[in-house]
């Protein structure tokens, strides 16, 4: 590891912080703290920003004129004064590296992420959203207005946060569900209201927006949850797909969107995104901290503290980081990168390096929180640097009581990692793109760096100048990167400027991420454009997972026997990928019977991997709450051949019970039913069928008259008879805890005891 420095900058630090770094008890002033790094090889890191310009920064943004600006959260973990600032950092002596600082914005609470937006930033800040702007050039924000409101003040670590500004022309809002306080029940038990524009007409979500993701246009009004959460940070790829992160779940992916699965509300799934590392959640780290600050509830060696997920789209790193993926680890001290990789429709991430970390420090109050890639592609670590990370809500009491909770509050640093020899940063003498004409902008969205392509599509559609559309669209047409066609054509789409013609293109692309994106584009088109739907339904073999899954998604949409023949033919080529079905399931008018027939066929013709569709589809069936397909469907699963090797009887009988019906399955109407499932228990070979039907007959209840006894009768002789096959006998145990609870409980608890088998003491405590 080579190490930039400033020698005067830090000899200066140094001498201002001597004393005082040792009163308090400071483990390194700022130019000690690079000598405790160990970083990747063929990288150097340098601090950019230390104190006293900034202290307790949590997230940073870079205009286009090469201001930063910094959100300095004072107020963890619990004072909610209002102590927290946004502040604005220059370099005035052109050697890259901030030596003047004042604030920007002042009197937040917790604030936790800052984005450029118009001519001033957006920072969030619970419970609110909101804007800031300079109007007089005085380097200050005099105007302040709140955007959206309702967002939840519970603890620090679980607020809203880290907006991003998307590739699909939304501002992205990284949200989850707001914790309930056991200890400071008084500072955190708001729980948040209905997310709103403040004092405007427009959409109106649940309370902290049910504890999901959000994503906004202000201008249009426009507001929407999304399908995941993700606790302190969010990120995408090139492509837009969204990557996130929770404290021990360092990386998952955000695979199908809510406004896919909200048109279909029978559609029942865990979840709407899957954890990608392979090497697991709460995945082993490599910290090298010398005396370490851990509390009562920290892991170590894991991930514990997650945070600030960010994707590498410089430019500026070798080639192998072209698809690295950033994730902090405060309380490992320390910086994780995987390598992403697709698999199927979503993806695997994979470390970098075995048994080390990109970037770790000796130094116990070293503590990561955000990552920024900047206008030169340098990858800045942000870092918060307190003694304690934890919450005090989750500490032992001496712990939180001992007085260390705010040592360091008034330090922070910002540092800048780049390849080794990298010059100093020249972006802080100030940018051109602030000053670009539109043109320049349209040529920007093709460059190799992230930054540039993000904030030459955000101001070009401030500006809104009608003369940049024909060079747009030429882009897209004939543009030489891959990246200019994408983003011009989200540009045109932001602009309302996107034709017919250029989504055509697109879908024909050489690049698959673009075919991708170009068949969420043709949306827009397909009410009215048959040439469109035609071209869809011709990228329905196409050899990238994610095309044909985005494929089904949009054709969801739409209806038609034409339709839903592909929509069956794409689903059934790619039965084996829950995803998949997922995607064809969500359709808002899909032929249950008919794929329920055609799944079944496959099942008993072939080694299939139907089973699963079935069950789905079954429920599914259930949930329209219509008595005839019920009965029909537990008729079709309990007649005929039940004693094996009919796997898909099973599934049906499983989905039927997936969830709570309610009344509904309780009615008159499923008395002949019940008798089936109440015989269907004890008479069939094939326990998995016996299974399925005591799992359903708790939904629909018992029938009634003297067979529901006589079975109980039969039950306690098979429950008495230690000869009989023990997962028999503990069928026997769930049905009576079902029928006659309250008469067999002793008995039940007489099989507690060492002569039974393991297994049939264990169904007995389960059951109780």
């Amino acid at each position: 590891m080579s190490v930039d420095k400033s020698f005067s900058f830090l000899v200066l630090l140094a001498v201002i912080f001597t004393g005082s770094c040792t009163n308090q008890g400071i483990r390194n002033a700022p130019e000690a703290a690079l000598s405790t790094f160990e970083l990747a090889e063929g990288f150097q890191i340098e601090l950019i920003a230390a104190e006293p310009l900034i202290a307790d920064p949590v997230a940073m943004e870079i205009d286009e004129n090469g201001s930063m600006y910094v959100v300095e959260m004072h107020g963890y973990p619990l004072d909610k004064s209002g102590s927290g600032n946004v502040k604005r950092l220059e370099d005035t002596d052109g050697d890259g590296i901030m030596d003047r600082s004042w604030i920007f914005a002042d009197s937040l609470q917790f604030p936790t992420g800052v984005m450029r937006w118009k001519k001033g930033v957006l920072v969030t800040d619970p419970p609110n959203l909101l804007y800031f702007e300079d109007t007089d050039g005085d380097g200050r924000a005099d105007r302040r207005d709140t955007v959206l409101t309702g967002f939840a003040v519970s603890n620090p670590q679980h607020n809203f946060n880290s907006p991003v500004f998307g590739l699909d022309n939304w501002i992205y809002l990284s949200n989850e569900p707001a914790t309930v306080a056991k200890v400071f029940t008084k500072e955190f038990s708001d729980l948040g209201s209905e997310v709103r524009y403040h004092k405007k007409a427009g959409p109106v979500l649940p309370p902290n927006a049910g504890g999901r993701r959000v994503r906004l246009k202000p201008d249009a009004l426009d507001l929407e949850a999304l399908s995941s959460r993700s606790q302190f940070g969010q990120t995408t790829d090139r492509w837009g797909r969204h990557l996130l992160v929770s404290n021990a779940n360092h990386i998952f992916h955000e695979v199908i969107q809510e406004k896919y699965l909200k048109r279909n509300p029978s559609l029942l799934i865990p979840g709407a995104t899957v954890s990608v590392s392979d090497h697991g959640p709460a995945a082993e780290v490599y910290p090298i901290t010398q005396n370490p600050e851990h509390q009562l509830l920290t892991d170590l060696g894991v991930f514990t503290a997650a945070c600030g997920i960010y994707a590498y789209m410089g430019g500026l790193f070798p080639d192998s980081f072209k698809d690295a993926v950033f994730v902090a680890e405060p309380v490992g001290n320390l910086v994780h990168v995987d390598i992403i990789k697709p698999s199927g429709v979503t993806f695997s991430a994979t470390r970098m390096f075995e048994q080390r970390e990109f970037l770790a420090s000796t130094d116990p109050w070293f503590r990561p929180v955000n990552h920024y890639v900047g206008p030169d592609g340098a990858l800045y670590v942000v870092d918060y640097y307190r003694r304690v990370i934890e919450h005090p809500e989750w500490m032992a009491e001496d712990a939180a009581t001992s007085g260390t909770l705010y040592d360091g509050i008034d330090r922070g640093r910002i540092y800048r990692i780049t390849p080794t020899g990298t010059p100093p940063a020249s972006w802080t003498k100030g940018l051109d793109l602030g000053t670009a004409d539109d043109a320049e902008l349209v040529k920007s969205l093709a460059n190799p760096n992230h930054w540039y392509r993000r904030n030459a599509q955000r101001m070009l559609l401030d500006r809104k100048n009608p003369e940049v559309v024909p060079l747009l669209k030429e882009m897209v047409r004939a543009g030489s990167e891959a990246y200019g066609r994408l983003h011009a054509a989200w540009t045109l789409e932001g602009l309302g400027e996107l034709g017919r013609e250029e989504v055509l293109a697109m879908l024909e692309d050489p690049e698959a991420g673009i075919r991708e994106n170009a068949i969420r584009l043709a949306e827009g088109f397909l009410a009215e454009d048959a040439e469109m739907v035609r071209a869809l339904l011709s990228l329905r073999q196409d050899a990238d997972a994610r095309v044909r899954f985005q494929l089904l998604c949009t054709l969801g949409e739409l209806d038609g026997p034409d339709i839903r023949e592909v929509r069956e033919q794409m689903l059934f080529s790619d039965l084996e990928d829950p995803w998949m079905q997922t995607a064809a399931l969500s359709a808002s008018k899909a032929d249950y019977k008919g794929l329920l027939q055609s799944a079944i066929n496959q099942f008993e013709t072939q080694d299939s991997d139907a089973a699963g569709l079935i069950q789905r589809l079954a429920d599914m069936l259930a949930a329209g709450n219509r008595a005839d397909q019920v009965r029909a469907l537990i008729q079709r699963a309990l007649t005929g051949n039940t004693d094996g090797g009919l796997g898909w009887k099973t599934a049906l009988l499983s989905g039927l019970a997936q969830r709570n019906r309610g009344e509904h399955f309780r009615s008159p109407d499923f008395e002949a039913e019940r008798e089936l499932l109440l015989k269907a228990i004890f008479s069939t070979r094939s326990p998995e069928i016996r299974r399925a039907s005591l799992d359903l007959l708790k939904q629909t209840g018992l029938p009634r008259g003297e067979i529901v006894q006589n079975t109980v009768e039969k039950a306690h002789a098979l429950i008495s008879d230690p000869s009989a096959d023990a997962s028999e006998r503990g069928l026997a145990v769930r049905f009576v805890a079902l029928a006659d609870f309250e008469a067999s409980v002793d008995r039940l608890m007489g099989l507690l005891n060492p002569s039974e088998p393991f297994e049939i003491q264990m169904t007995v405590l389960e059951t109780l």
